[in-house]
């Protein structure tokens, strides 16, 4: 049975976004440590920013035994930069993921997400498939702190509301909408 990505540490550049920053400029990065569960036993992973005299940047990371380095790539857009890990195999990635005790890309190790193991042609699989959209849309939505913005919904309710239709939970489209005319009506003279 295939490894899904759902079940691995993801070592993301959001993840370490002020240390990668730190990086672009040349600022030291020592001795910091993330926590999470791996194998569903709480782990500590070490990382420190290396800068090599041939101008490549390094991220080493030190879980369990061996420090593995890991290239920062950089790409100037034109409203920024943004950075990328590189794993073993030359690929840019946003993510790295940790199988076993190395970090690589998910095509190396060969993860599939959950959604690509159900069979959509049966109808449990097509249950099952719904049932994990509802619980997604459900942690979505616990994600939300903010639902108005000058007595507006935020762009981010706005998506969900539009994911819920596309799901087929109408209930909460139907309380938002309720909820903004009764807003909208409270505040006519």
């Amino acid at each position: 049975m295939a490894t899904l990505i759902e079940s691995c540490f993801k070592l993301s550049t959001k993840l370490l976004r002020k240390d990668l920053e730190k990086a672009r400029f040349k600022q030291p990065v020592q001795d910091e440590y993330l926590n999470f569960l791996h194998n569903g036993k709480p782990s500590a992973l070490n990382y420190s920013i290396d800068y090599f005299i041939d101008g490549n940047t390094y991220l080493v990371v030190t879980f369990n035994t061996e420090p593995q380095n890991i290239l920062i790539a950089t790409r100037d857009l034109t409203f920024g930069t943004r950075t990328y890990l590189v794993c073993g195999c030359g690929t840019r990635v946003n993510a790295l993921y940790l199988k076993n005790t190395f970090f690589a890309c998910r095509n190396c190790h060969k993860l599939q997400y959950k959604s690509t193991t159900i069979n959509n042609s049966s109808i449990h699989g097509r249950y099952l498939n719904e049932q994990a959209k509802r619980l997604r849309l459900a942690e979505m939505r616990a994600e939300i702190d903010r639902i108005f913005y000058r007595s507006k919904y935020t762009k981010r309710f706005m998506r969900f509301l539009k994911l819920c239709a596309q799901a087929g939970l109408f209930g909460p489209v139907k309380d938002a909408t309720e909820t903004m005319k009764a807003i909208n009506n409270a505040q006519l003279p």
